[in-house]
């Protein structure tokens, strides 16, 4: 969300009224020593208005996937200097913190702290609407008070502020490292020379260590199946150079397809419910510096080799005959097969019951057109199929097939810069189709001829030469 405060540009005096052309003289500088405080409205509960609503509570940050909390974000030279860590804990999700307390003008605060590279050095970003005391059952006692250090004269950035180390560490709900895929090079970018020099690069993955120019995957022992006598084979495409993470695609498939919110300790212990997350990647040797971030949205594929249906001992998880991966909950039996060998890691299990059944204000704001998972039911993204359907009998009522556009996931839906395209791959003049004939589309981890029906276009960047060279 946009900061909607008035404050000038830097590079631009400000005068009063009537005020002559003399400029003010500089303001001294802080010492070396002392930090300069960032104040930010927090990208998903803004100033505190929205700090009792658990979908966003539990919402990954853009950057750091962080949920339920707040943290003081410092650059790695800075928590090298102050000698503070963060280490991951047992389950991956839980990552236990340094904390430390800033002073400025008799008010302090302790906070935890978040490594974050591009961070500059000596300034500490923190993030408001947190600390709250009385905002409700969720947001109740959740971060620390950002606005303790907040005076009207300087609502945004505090100067010659004192860091120091604090005692105790804090543990942090992360999803960053939830879904790791083997270190392996996911996100594709180039620069516009680069792909005018070689534009199929990203496509064949040659970096990757596989044959230059070999960029089929097609053979199995398994026979394909033969779409072109079905009227619809759905696809999605989704572009990396337009996606900015601003999460609306994550809140919206919650609240299409009746997501449950677990809460901070089952976050901890890699459990949250979501069907679509957004990977964040930093590129680049220089911490300081470093190319990015890139974001990634990662549904579940719908494989057309899927390495989840062949394992399931119960047949829960199908094929459909236009090409969806489909998931038949009063089937599953809560045995796993299916996650475990997933390379996306996109499918979520119900550990524990989740969902409220009694209370009737929850059963006012989910969608009747989705059922609701109990404990012990494997779920996933499942392109919206409710949506899917609603316009295939929609168009079957006119006698005709339905037209490209007419139907849009959840997250197609509110996407602001339409990076996620969802169509009929058996219709050439679709939309889906003409992006995944780009030269910049691929598939993600293609050597494991899953053959996603999920694909990606790589990130396309236009740099200036002279501006780098200077830098």
């Amino acid at each position: 969300i946009p900061n909607t405060a008035a404050k000038p540009r830097e590079g631009l005096s400000v005068r009063a009224p009537g005020q002559g052309g003399a400029q003010p003289p500089p303001a001294p500088r802080p010492p070396a020593s002392a930090f300069e405080i960032v104040f930010r409205t927090d990208p998903s509960i803004y100033d505190g208005r929205f700090s009792n609503n658990g979908w966003l509570q539990e919402l990954p940050k853009p950057q750091n996937k962080l949920t339920w909390d707040n943290a003081a974000l410092i650059s790695p030279a800075t928590a090298r200097a102050l000698a503070l860590m963060q280490k991951i804990g047992t389950h991956g999700g839980d990552v236990n913190v340094d904390t430390i307390t800033i002073e400025h003008a008799g008010r302090n605060v302790t906070a935890p702290i978040w490594i974050t590279p591009g961070q500059p050095d000596n300034v500490v970003t923190i993030h408001l609407g947190y600390g709250r005391t009385q905002a409700g059952r969720v947001g109740t006692g959740k971060g620390f008070n950002a606005y303790a250090l907040r005076t009207a004269d300087s609502p945004w950035s505090l100067a010659g502020a004192s860091v120091r180390k604090a005692e105790g560490q804090f543990s942090l709900a992360v999803t960053q490292l939830h879904h790791l895929m083997e270190n392996r090079n996911v996100v594709r970018s180039q620069t516009l020379e680069e792909y005018l020099h070689e534009p199929t690069e990203a496509k064949e993955g040659a970096e990757h260590g596989l044959p230059h120019g070999e960029s089929s995957y097609d053979e199995s022992m398994y026979p394909q199946y033969d779409y072109s006598k079905r009227d619809y084979a759905w696809g999605m495409a989704i572009d990396v150079s337009s996606c900015v993470g601003c999460n609306a695609c994550v809140v919206a498939c919650q609240s299409e397809n009746n997501i449950a919110v677990v809460g901070k300790e089952q976050v901890q212990r890699s459990r949250e419910m979501h069907w679509l997350r957004i990977d964040s990647y930093f590129a680049g040797a220089d911490e300081n510096n470093p190319e990015g971030p890139y974001f990634m949205p990662v549904p579940c594929m719908h494989c057309e080799q899927a390495p989840c249906e062949p394992v399931c001992p119960v047949h829960a998880t199908v094929h459909s005959a236009e090409g969806l991966n489909d998931m038949v909950y009063n089937r599953c039996v809560g045995t796993r097969y299916c996650s475990n060998n997933c390379p996306y890691k996109v499918r979520h299990f119900n550990f524990l019951l989740y969902q409220d059944w009694t209370t009737p204000t929850y059963q006012l704001m989910r969608n009747p057109e989705v059922s609701i998972r109990s404990r012990g039911v494997m779920e996933k993204c499942t392109y919206c199929v409710q949506r899917i359907q609603w316009g295939k009998i929609e168009a079957e009522k006119e006698g005709r097939k339905a037209a490209d556009g007419e139907i849009v996931t959840a997250c197609q839906a509110v996407c602001p810069t339409e990076a996620i395209v969802f169509g009929n791959i058996n219709d050439p003049a679709a939309r889906v189709s003409k992006l995944k004939a780009e030269q910049r589309n691929y598939s993600l981890l293609p050597d494991l001829n899953t053959q996603p029906r999920t694909t990606y276009l790589s990130a396309l960047k236009n740099p200036n030469k002279e501006i780098a060279e200077k830098a």
